[in-house]
C-alpha cells in the first residue's frame, strides 16, 4: 500500500469568532487524487489554505512526508514541495509568460534545472510556448490557467493542491484541464483537488471528502460517493 504523504488532524479554522473548519481529518496517499467536495463557503479552500500555510490553524496538525508543518510559514511548505495553486489563478497579469513561470522555481539555484522544468512545462502546454512573451493579462481564462498549473509543476511539486482548476473556464476548456489534472496523476503526480464541478472531481479521483459548514459529513471512494444518494442529490443534480 502506498504511504501517506498528508495528514490532517482535528484542524480547527477560525475568521473571528467563526469557525470555518471545525476538526476535520482527512489523508492523502502517494500517487491518488483526492477531492474535497462542499457548497460555497463549506470550508474547502479553507482548508487547502491551512494546510498550505496561509492561514494559521486554531488547533489540530498537519504532517507532510512525515514532518510536522502546522506552524511553518508558506514559504517553507513550498520548499518541502507541497504547491497550492489557488482559486482564480492568481497569475502576475504584468509580467510574461516565461516571466511568471520563472517565480515558480524562485526557490531553485541551478539554472540548467530551471530551464529543464520549462521546457517541460512547454512540452505539456504548447500553447504557453507559443505565447510565452505575451503579458499573462492577455492569456484566455484557459491559457491564464494552463499558466498556474505549470508555475506549479515549476516547483517540481511532491503534492499539488489545486483550488478550483474549473471555475470560469468555457466546458470545452474545461475537459482539456480534466485530462491534464489526470495525466498529472498518472505521471505520478499526488493530487488534492477542490472542485466545484463534482462530477469532473469524482471522475478523477480515488477518494473523497465532503465538507458540509466546516465538518466533513461523508468521505469514501470516488465510484461510491458518485453513486451515494445524498451526493447525487446535491451535488449531482440528480
Amino acid at each position: 500500500m502506498s504511504s501517506t504523504i498528508l495528514k490532517v488532524e482535528n484542524l480547527e479554522t477560525y475568521y473571528g469568532k467563526v469557525a470555518a473548519l471545525k476538526g476535520i481529518s482527512l489523508e492523502v496517499r502517494q500517487g491518488q487524487v483526492v477531492t474535497l467536495l462542499g457548497s460555497n463557503g463549506a470550508g474547502k479552500s479553507t482548508a487547502l489554505r491551512t494546510i498550505s500555510g496561509l492561514i494559521s490553524p486554531a488547533a489540530g496538525k498537519v504532517f507532510f512526508c512525515g514532518e510536522d508543518i502546522t506552524n511553518l510559514p508558506a514559504h517553507e511548505i513550498v520548499k518541502r514541495g507541497l504547491i497550492h495553486l489557488p482559486e482564480g489563478r492568481h497569475i502576475f497579469k504584468d509580467l510574461t509568460v516565461s516571466e511568471n513561470l520563472e517565480l515558480g522555481a524562485y526557490t531553485l539555484k541551478d539554472k540548467h534545472e530551471r530551464r529543464r522544468r520549462m521546457h517541460d512545462v512547454f512540452g505539456r502546454f504548447p500553447i504557453l510556448q507559443k505565447r510565452r512573451h505575451q503579458l499573462g493579462g492577455t492569456l484566455s481564462g484557459g491559457e491564464q490557467q494552463m499558466l498556474a498549473i505549470g508555475r506549479g509543476l515549476m516547483a517540481a511539486p511532491k503534492l499539488l493542491l489545486m483550488d478550483e482548476p474549473s471555475m470560469g473556464i468555457a466546458p470545452l476548456i474545461v475537459r482539456d484541464i480534466t485530462n491534464i489534472v489526470r495525466q498529472l496523476n498518472e505521471e505520478g503526480t499526488t493530487i488534492l483537488l477542490v472542485e466545484q464541478n463534482a462530477n469532473m472531481a469524482l471522475g478523477l479521483a480515488g477518494y473523497g471528502y465532503v465538507l458540509d459548514t466546516g465538518s466533513i459529513v461523508l468521505q469514501g471512494e470516488g465510484a461510491r460517493l458518485r453513486h451515494d444518494e445524498k451526493v447525487v442529490r446535491a451535488y449531482l443534480g440528480g
